[in-house]
């Protein structure tokens, strides 16, 4: 039997079962699902749930576009007054400088 101070973790399996996308099949579906409206037949529940999931997923589409537009607006501020403070820093570095060349010029001169 083996002693140790430290004890080391096992490593964690990630258990992952793959799921089958076909995207042309999804685009025939939706394609039958509109059909069947404009001809006035009735859809079938599994599609219903499907147009929840739609507004669910445009909701979430219209919170994330509107969160970007308010970002774009803050980046706009943060810009100008990245542009404020280095003009700030740029007159004050000047006063220094024109400062330490009259007191050289004063003293050593």
């Amino acid at each position: 039997m083996r002693f140790t101070f430290i004890k080391i973790p096992r490593h964690r399996r990630f258990q992952y079962d793959p799921i089958y996308y076909n995207p042309e099949k999804e685009k025939q579906k939706e394609r039958e699902r509109r059909i069947r409206q404009e001809m006035g037949m009735p859809v079938e529940e599994e599609e219903d749930g499907r147009a929840y999931a739609e507004r669910i997923r445009g909701g979430m589409r219209r919170r994330i576009k509107s969160h970007f537009e308010v970002t774009r607006s803050e980046r706009k501020k943060s810009n100008l007054r990245l542009i404020i403070i280095l003009i700030l820093l740029i007159a004050l570095f000047y006063y220094l400088l024109n400062s330490a060349y009259d007191w050289y010029e004063k003293f050593l001169m």
